[in-house]
């Protein structure tokens, strides 16, 4: 993609990252070399396989760690989970945690978040993130969680998060990034001409020779999506997005 491989802080964290994060099934595979000599913030997955945690751990050296963990069923399991997770990738530190919203109401209600900031505020985490793919829910969650890290989807094929979703959360002082990986030559170009708005992650190395895609195409891509997808309707004033389904 470039010479050389470029890092920057990103922004709103103190998180070292390169022009993309990595899948942390990555370093449990073929493509570990590449990723240590190319070195970014490593992505855990609420599905990757404790297997697979145990496998890729000894091998992230230093890079910075985004743990993803689902909702449990109950609140009160959420902190073994955490700390199950984190000893299968061999850290007893972690320097993000994000937790992926099934139902938003949830999130309102504190059970989850208040374990979450009790981790953070004991060490045991840095920065604290929610997820969801659904850019509506997304911009919800930017608006009612004091976090530094917002997962949501944003792609070449879906862009409905540049309406307001990535908009949102930085104005609300948060770090956007993706959770679907781009499968395509064009759909990488496309991630990672929009780290400005969220961190692509991959799960593959990024083509040799490829360039990020240049501002007046990345344009061109967002006007068309945008003549065939309008604009969602605002909020509902006090009510999680998923209440109106």
């Amino acid at each position: 993609m470039m010479n050389r491989w470029p890092t920057h802080t990103l922004e709103h964290t103190d998180l070292p990252v390169g022009p993309c994060a990595w899948r942390l099934p990555m370093l449990a595979g073929d493509d570990r070399d590449y990723v240590q000599t190319h070195p970014s913030l490593i992505v855990v997955d609420p599905t990757d396989h404790d297997d697979i945690l145990k496998t890729a751990g000894p091998y992230m050296a230093d890079m910075p760690v985004l743990l993803g963990v689902g909702e449990p069923a109950f609140a009160r399991q959420l902190r073994d989970t955490i700390l199950r997770r984190m000893t299968a990738i061999g850290r007893d530190r972690l320097d993000a945690l994000v937790l992926h919203v099934e139902d938003p109401a949830e999130i309102k209600s504190g059970g989850m978040l208040q374990t979450m900031f009790e981790l953070r505020d004991t060490g045991v985490v840095g920065f604290l993130g929610l997820a969801h793919p659904d850019a509506h829910v997304a911009e919800w969650l930017s608006i009612n969680a004091a976090i530094r890290l917002l997962g949501l989807g944003y792609s070449l094929a879906d862009q409905s998060a540049a309406y307001r979703a990535i908009p949102s959360a930085s104005d609300y002082g948060m770090s956007a990034y993706t959770l679907t990986c781009p499968q395509t030559d064009e759909g990488i170009r496309f991630a990672l001409a929009q780290t400005h708005r969220a961190l692509a992650v991959l799960d593959r190395p990024v083509p040799t020779g490829l360039t990020p895609m240049p501002e007046a195409e990345a344009k061109e891509a967002w006007e068309a999506y945008a003549r065939a997808h309008p604009e969602p309707p605002p909020l509902r004033r006090g009510r999680p997005p998923m209440a109106d389904v």
